[in-house]
């Protein structure tokens, strides 16, 4: 999860949501004057965002959601997004807010909706977002409610808009926060760390803050900084003294020198952090509330120095490093879009396996990525998606810096990929203006595009950027150099390698290609040959391999019924191809060796079967049954192919160093599968309702030995708490549902992803039919639980209006209302307090009229008046339904008669009538509550 469990004022809105895909306006249902009128107006909206809408028969859902994941495949749906059809939905959540939340900052933000959103709270339009892949916040202090008022949010996502060529999803797919600060605090990412190494060992340390005055009184305050390692205290900044005026913002500066650091690196990736308090003087006559005016943030950083040199590639803490990265799109099996940060988490700890330094989030920012990149040690290329200068975009990438400068694995900074206009002269005036951009709020990182062509104009986006991410074409690299010697360069995005994990023969008509790494897209390499053009140029500063692992849509080099990709080194489930064993050899620096060969008991007696050994050795030797076939020199790049007779036996691969044994790997012919053996992604599982856990089952022979040609449907089911959130096999031809308790096995894996909703035990039985259930018990830990706002079913009627005199006698309740008369009963709200028209106004009437709507979920509803004043007489739909003339203040309950008309015309009468302080009406929300008898 983003945020850390000491951050105060910080609450997790994952929780019960209600959704429905469907196409429902937020314009009025009617066209008359009223109706228009109305919408018109601040809270108007209508349909899902009004709040008195009934979503009672609408699903709940937790977040993160992506509904399209759980649709079937059909040909009629875009390729690009994997044959499965999008459409729009809604969302809503109502939450309370507390008394003594009044007077703070209110922010939602958002980790990332699919695609176009329409954010409302309390039926007023707050926040349009037309980019589904960037974080984003959204100020609502003047728009909530508080106790005992309930607030509605609700979301519009229009997923049928395209914004990627891959798979999208739809919904809220990532985490939504909502954030309570005092009024006079840290501004949101408000806090810039700037580590600079100078000479001897020493590092300035800049703390660049902004403090933001919310409303509108000026205000002073004292600003707290310290410097953390590893949870302790090491030093303190003098404590600042700031002035802030209402509705505005200053931002306080301090540095120190430091020396003895430890630096962030890709083996030990030492974070620190910055703790920052403003804390609010008090006025005169004043007490100061720590709660209320004080605000707290929490920044983790790392002291590292990069540079990025045209001629000796790049450099991390004055090492020359070469990148060995992997592009990576954001859905994994199963879950489409909506992926888990512990399956995150997991797909970066893969790449780490392989010697994989780097990784690039193509093609949009995501922030639990660079969380864990920080983490692991794991350097990141932060990529924009949309390549356009206009002030909406430009916002769009402050808010990618804003999130990514404190973060020590961001290396640098990518505007684009594969643009039209990237070889133009709008293209390099475009570029430069995003450039500007980035570099007035971060100029220790360098800005790329990433080009499929046009870098070699002599007008173009090269000529604005600070390096030069070349996708594919190899060959142009040095011709690309020889131009432009000062100018760095990446190769952002390399190979387009085929393989389908468990094949070993390509056959087209079926959509299989072989795993011999011989197959590669037009423009494209294959894995080895793509690397060697990288490695063999020391000005070329490393490589992204397209792709990390399988993804959904954009289906290549096959279509319907394939429904992705064939280009992941992984496949979509993170089960590794051959490829993976070849990055090993090429990328690791211990002696490694791999065969890549079918060797199983399909294979006929003396049917030559095509081997290839793959090894980082000086030589390499292969035996069958003991007896030495061959032996020869080899090179990493260089995969040595043999034909050898298939013998059921062993088929061994020995490399030497120097002569000596450096390493082995053999293949054993597997016999029948005898059980389901359960490899799980971690340990343990945390309480937190978050927790995630991929548990991986491989069909096993009675000696341990995979079965490759297992395809047994594959059955879980799930005690306790705990639920199955999505399963997979890697096949990228399946149409087999991904929201489901079951999976076949492709060639014997297949896989299953938990999220543990607060069980205390978590237990999962996993069988196939004539196979033994193996049995699963994931412990779970108690930690520091993640606070959440949790949703309310409290429906609060809206709408209220008050005739605007006060009456002498009882009116005539059977009044005709003009529909467009906005004068003579005005809109109102409860917030606690008696209408001031009362105040000492003993024996006068006051009429109070509404419509209310009541849901159609087959439960009976009480009208309940909370807190009422006075006197009190109500009629629905002409007839009284409650009189109270014995007491003058306290609750009032009126149930609601069981008629089929679902909206009734109610009138309050209300008379000031021997209250004890001469004062009288409606305190506080009205609400329809559910009757439990």
């Amino acid at each position: 999860m983003k945020y850390y469990n000491d951050q105060p004022g910080i609450y997790c809105m994952n929780r019960e949501w209600r959704f429905r895909e469907v196409e429902i306006s937020d314009l009025p249902a009617g066209r008359k004057h009223d109706d228009v009128y109305d919408y018109s107006k601040a809270a108007g909206a209508k349909g899902p965002a009004e709040s008195s809408f009934d979503d009672s028969e609408w699903e709940t859902v937790e977040l993160p959601h992506d509904w399209v994941v759980q649709k079937d495949f059909t040909p009629k749906g875009l390729l690009n997004h994997g044959y499965k059809m999008r459409g729009n939905g809604w969302y809503r959540k109502k939450f309370r807010l507390g008394e003594e939340d009044m007077g703070k900052q209110i922010l939602l933000e958002f980790e990332g909706l699919s695609s176009k959103a329409t954010i409302y709270i309390n039926g007023l339009l707050c926040k349009r977002q037309f980019y589904g892949y960037n974080s984003f916040s959204v100020d609502i202090s003047d728009f909530v409610c508080f106790y005992p008022a309930v607030n509605q949010l609700a979301v519009k996502i229009e997923a049928d808009a395209w914004e990627g060529w891959w798979y999208e999803g739809a919904g809220i797919y990532r985490n939504v926060w909502l954030v309570k600060k005092a009024p006079v605090h840290i501004e949101y990412q408000g806090v810039y760390v700037k580590p600079t190494e100078m000479q001897d060992g020493l590092w300035k340390l800049e703390i660049e803050t902004t403090v933001e005055n919310s409303f509108g009184k000026n205000r002073e305050l004292w600003l707290e900084t310290a410097l953390y390692e590893s949870g302790k205290k090491i030093f303190d900044f003098p404590q600042e003294h700031v002035a802030v005026e209402g509705f505005n913002h200053v931002i306080c500066k301090q540095e120190t020198v430091l020396n003895n650091v430890r630096k962030w690196n890709l083996e030990l990736p030492c974070l620190y952090e910055i703790g920052v308090r403003c804390i609010s003087l008090p006025e005169k006559d004043e007490v100061l509330s720590e709660e209320l005016e004080s605000d707290y943030l929490k920044v983790r950083f790392g002291f590292r120095t990069i540079q990025l040199d045209s001629e000796t590639g790049f450099w991390l803490n004055g090492d020359n490093i070469k990148l060995k990265g992997f592009c990576c799109h954001q859905d994994h099996a199963g879950v489409g879009v909506a992926v888990p940060y512990a399956v995150k988490e997991y797909r970066i700890s893969q790449l780490k396996k392989l010697g994989a330094n780097a990784y690039r989030c193509a093609h949009n920012p995501d922030p639990e990525i660079l969380l864990i990149c920080d983490k692991l040690g794991m350097m990141v290329m932060e990529e924009n998606r949309t390549f356009a200068s206009c002030p909406e975009v430009l916002e769009q990438v402050r808010g990618i810096v804003r999130n990514a400068r404190n973060h020590p694995s961001v290396i640098v900074y990518s505007i684009f990929n594969e643009e039209p206009l990237q070889g133009t002269q709008r293209g390099m005036r475009m570029a430069k203006r995003i450039r500007n951009t980035i570099h007035r709020m971060d100029h220790t990182r360098p800005v790329l595009g990433s080009f499929n062509g046009g870098y070699l104009e002599d007008e173009g986006a090269v000529h604005a950027l600070d390096a030069v991410g070349i996708n594919y074409n190899p060959m142009r690299y040095d011709e690309f150099h020889e131009k432009y010697p000062n100018i760095p360069l990446i190769a952002s995005e390399t190979a387009s390698a085929f393989m389908v994990r468990g094949e070993y023969r390509t056959d087209e008509e079926h959509h299989v290609i072989s795993s011999y790494d011989d197959f590669c897209a037009p423009w494209g390499n294959t894995h080895r040959d793509a690397w060697k053009w990288v490695n063999e140029r020391k000005f070329v500063a490393g490589a992204f391999v397209w792709t990390g692992f399988d993804y959904r849509g954009e289906p290549t080099p096959f279509e319907w019924p394939s429904v992705g990709t064939f280009f992941g080194t992984y496949d979509s489930c993170g089960f590794p191809k051959e490829a993976c064993e070849l990055y090993k050899v090429m990328w690791k620096k211990e002696p490694g060796i791999h065969i890549i060969a079918s060797w199983n008991k399909k294979r006929k007696a003396g049917e030559l079967q095509k081997v290839i050994v793959a090894s980082n050795c000086q030589e390499i030797e292969l035996s069958v049954n003991n007896r030495v076939l061959e032996r020869r020199k080899t090179t990493a790049y260089f995969q040595d192919e043999f034909y050898v007779a298939f013998e059921k036996g062993t088929l061994k691969a020995v490399g030497y160093i120097d002569g000596i044994k450096a390493a082995s790997h053999c293949l054993m012919v597997p016999g029948e599968i005898c059980r389901l053996k359960v490899e799980c992604s971690k340990e343990s599982l945390w309480d937190d309702g978050s927790d995630s856990v991929i548990i991986n089952v491989i069909a096993v022979d009675r000696d341990g030995l995979e079965v490759p040609d297992a395809d047994n449907l594959v059955h879980f089911d799930v005690k306790g708490g705990a639920k199955v959130i999505g399963v997979g096999n890697g096949n990228p031809n399946s149409h087999e549902p991904d929201f489901a308790l079951y999976r076949k096995l492709f060639h014997g894996h297949a896989q299953a992803i938990l999220r543990n909703f607060g069980s205390e035990h978590v237990i999962t039985e996993i069988w196939a039919e004539g196979i033994g259930k193996t049995v699963v018990e994931i412990p779970v830990h108690h930690g520091q639980m993640i606070p959440y706002i949790n949703s309310v079913s409290d429906v609060v009627t809206v709408g209220w209006r008050m005739y605007y005199r006060l009456l002498d006698e009882m009116p005539d309740v059977d009044m005709e209302i003009n529909e467009n008369d906005r004068n003579s009963f005005e809109p109102i709200e409860f917030h606690g307090r008696p209408q001031n028209e009362f105040t000492g106004k003993l024996t006068k009437y006051g009429i109070f009229y509404n419509q209310i709507k009541i849901s159609k979920d087959g439960n009976r509803k009480f009208l309940y008046f909370p807190d009422v004043r006075g006197q009190v007489y109500v009629w629905l739909n002409g007839i009284k339904a409650a009189e109270r003339t014995d007491k003058t203040t306290g609750e009032l309950k009126i149930m609601i008669p069981d008629e089929e008309d679902n909206v009734y015309r109610c009138f309050v009468i209300i008379r000031n009538q021997n209250t004890e302080s001469n004062e009288a009406g409606i305190c506080a929300p009205v609400m329809l509550v559910d009757c439990l008898v």
